[in-house]
């Protein structure tokens, strides 16, 4: 390959966490049920579901989950004493209950061999993110992993991408974006000249270069770029 078509190419991939990498809404589900158990919350709710289905909707709303448990607690008449354990459960205990896409593993060695710099920027608290990371087994893929809790710099900002293309020592212009959330990953990617992918079913959007949700297939749309 020439060295000016090779200038053109991608070389660094960056990635959001949860519901790109992390199937975060399988990891509510799983976690929600051991919660429900561990914590005996039969004793308020007697309908398991009514709790999984509540959990879940209230962890996809963007709050701090201290007010997450705040609802919980006020929606199924669960003892006030309760909160500050349930919550220090979900902080000690949610990762273990997390789960990664089909084909994550294979898609992140193929692109760590094909010598890619490879990074995460992920909204949430420094620990609880970090964590998450560390119970799929892919920490040691990335070259730079930011998060918001860490750096108090939330997506869609577009300080927090600076700031992972700084430490990775990457241009944007060579740089590809892989996130669910076209407001928060693909629009402001974008915007700072990178090749975006959009983790998606949904192929209406004519935003990002490419949509795809299969990892595997991730590692050839990149090529392609």
């Amino acid at each position: 390959m020439g060295g000016g078509i090779f200038l053109n190419k991608v070389d660094t991939v960056i990635f959001d966490l949860d519901q790109t990498l992390l199937d975060k809404n399988q990891s509510l589900l799983n976690f929600a049920n051991y919660q429900y158990e561990q914590s005996s919350l039969v004793r308020f709710i007697p309908n398991k579901q009514d709790f999984i289905v509540k959990f879940s909707e209230l962890n996809n709303i963007v709050m701090p989950k201290e007010e997450v448990y705040e609802k919980l607690v006020h929606i199924f008449n669960i003892d006030k004493s309760l909160h500050a354990e349930l919550l220090n459960d979900l902080d000690n205990n949610f990762h273990v209950y997390s789960v990664g896409f089909p084909g994550l593993h294979e898609m992140l060695k193929t692109l760590k061999e094909r010598g890619y710099k490879l990074g995460i920027i992920t909204n949430g608290r420094d620990f609880y993110q970090r964590n998450k990371i560390s119970a799929l087994g892919i920490s040691d893929y990335f070259n730079e992993i930011v998060t918001s809790g860490a750096v108090n710099i939330k997506k869609p900002d577009h300080a927090i991408f600076r700031i992972v293309l700084n430490n990775l020592q990457s241009s944007s212009e060579r740089s590809v974006f892989i996130g669910d959330s076209l407001k928060a990953d693909v629009i402001p990617a974008k915007e700072l000249g990178m090749f975006t992918i959009l983790k998606s079913n949904d192929s209406s959007s004519t935003v990002p270069d490419a949509i795809c949700d299969d990892l595997t297939k991730i590692p050839n749309i990149i090529l392609s770029l």
